[in-house]
């Protein structure tokens, strides 16, 4: 029951994704504290502990075709995963997941220790050819380190 579960999950996070460019245009506007309503939005946590994570990429594409990269986040008790925000400029692209997790818990509420693994997919696409660097930025835990993950991607015309 959880591989279909991760499946159909997996499935929807692709339908969403194909709406991250709107996403990072509108991201940046006075309304992102009625987002922050829900709990604190952060970078996710991409390291934990010893585990990192898992990055899929294609080792190369076309000018102007989708590169998918999908990575893993952790999650668990109370983290919840939030939207993935991707930027290309030039052959540089930087990939940011968030996390939501609540600021003020209500009394008595207990967060469950498990930890969750997050599938997150974003579509970059390059304008030039030429080896472009893939940077996936997020956290590090324990401790809350910035913790960025450098993949290259060869762009042929």
């Amino acid at each position: 029951p959880m591989a279909h579960h991760i499946h159909t999950h997996a499935m929807q996070l692709a339908s969403l994704a194909t709406g991250w460019l709107l996403v990072a245009c509108t991201a940046a506007g006075p309304d992102d504290s009625s987002l922050l309503s829900g709990g604190e939005r952060g970078p996710a946590v991409l390291a934990f502990y010893g585990d990192t994570t898992a990055i899929e990429l294609p080792a190369s594409i076309r000018v102007g075709e989708v590169a998918t990269v999908r990575f893993t986040s952790f999650s668990g008790g109370c983290i919840r995963k939030d939207r993935t925000e991707a930027a290309v400029s030039g052959l540089t692209a930087e990939v940011r997941p968030y996390r939501r997790e609540p600021s003020e818990l209500p009394p008595n509420t207990a967060c469950t220790a498990e930890l969750g693994l997050d599938q997150n997919v974003a579509e970059l696409r390059f304008a030039e050819p030429g080896l472009a660097r893939v940077r996936i930025v997020g956290l590090a835990r324990p401790g809350d380190q910035p913790f960025v993950l450098e993949r290259d991607l060869l762009v042929t015309p």
